[in-house]
């Protein structure tokens, strides 16, 4: 019997991190029994193009064959395989570009992710308070996808702030792999138990925290832009032309006006209004209460 443990992000809540830390233990895991499936192993590759057609609506001929295909050779080599990659849920970045702007597609990616042919499937879905996950989002896309407009102008257009819910996406995972096969972590578990309070806690859901892995974390992996460089960072978004030489600039600005010296970026020009804060305190709490009722342990 082989058991996948999905983790397909969702963006923006420490993946490339704790993508690290497996990556860093390949060896261990694999002397354990347990095969990976990271990043590197999926982009480029023809499943992930077709997934992603599949998931944004097109017509892909035999998706669940790819999908089956695509897993079988590593199922078949090992009873644990471990599967991160937040693209199987990018359109979870609020953006009019990827989706609608909310986390709204989550049951295809739960239909699409339910072929692999594993005879068991566990999901555990990363989130993170929604102001922060916007914010960390906007910096995101201001480093790598040239955007150049203020927060609350970029918000306005491209986010639809009341579909911006973690608790159907949740839902979703549990309809097509049963309650008892979802669980939801939080990265706000950081501000008590710091970051390898958290890897910890991942690692754990993925059925592998009793393997003694090294979780060195000192290098930043993925890091978001600081408020002076976020502001630097759109300046070059409106005055280089090239995409390629514009993301090594912002890159080089980051490493310049790092978080550490001059804090993390802040939304100076917008507030929550009082009833959606309400509406993301209740959601985000009801995502990780529904997960922990329902989820048990390999």
């Amino acid at each position: 019997m082989t058991t996948l443990i999905l983790h397909p992000g969702s963006p923006k809540t420490a993946t490339s991190t704790l993508q690290h830390v497996l990556r860093a233990n390949r060896s261990l895991l694999s002397s354990a029994g347990v095969g990976l499936i990271l990043p590197e192993d999926l982009r480029g590759k023809a499943y992930l193009g077709n997934y992603l057609a599949a998931y944004r609506g097109e017509d892909v001929p035999d998706m669940a064959r790819c999908t089956k295909d695509f897993f079988a050779p590593i199922l078949g080599r090992h009873e644990l395989v471990i599967c991160s990659e937040e693209t199987f849920c990018h359109d979870f970045m609020p953006s009019r570009k990827l989706a609608s702007g909310g986390i709204d597609r989550a049951a295809r990616s739960a239909e699409l992710m339910g072929t692999t042919g594993a005879t068991r499937t566990k999901v555990v879905l990363s989130i993170r308070p929604q102001v922060n996950f916007l914010t960390s989002t906007y910096t995101h896309f201001v480093h790598r996808h040239r955007e150049a407009r203020h927060f609350s102008a970029w918000l306005k257009a491209e986010v639809s702030l009341p579909d911006l819910l973690w608790q159907p996406a949740v839902g979703a995972f549990q309809d097509r792999f049963g309650a008892e096969s979802v669980q939801a972590l939080t990265l706000a578990m950081t501000q008590e138990v710091g970051m390898n309070g958290f890897l910890r806690a991942a690692l754990d859901a993925f059925g592998i925290g009793h393997l003694g892995l090294d979780m060195n974390t000192d290098e930043v992996h993925n890091p978001s832009p600081s408020q002076r460089a976020v502001h630097l960072c759109r300046v070059m978004n409106n005055e280089i032309i090239h995409p390629n030489r514009s993301e090594k600039v912002n890159t080089a600005l980051m490493s310049t006006f790092p978080v550490v010296d001059f804090g993390k970026f802040v939304p100076l020009d917008w507030t929550l209004p009082d009833e959606l804060a309400s509406l993301f305190e209740a959601d985000h709490s009801a995502a990780l209460t529904s997960s922990k009722a329902g989820a048990s342990t390999l």
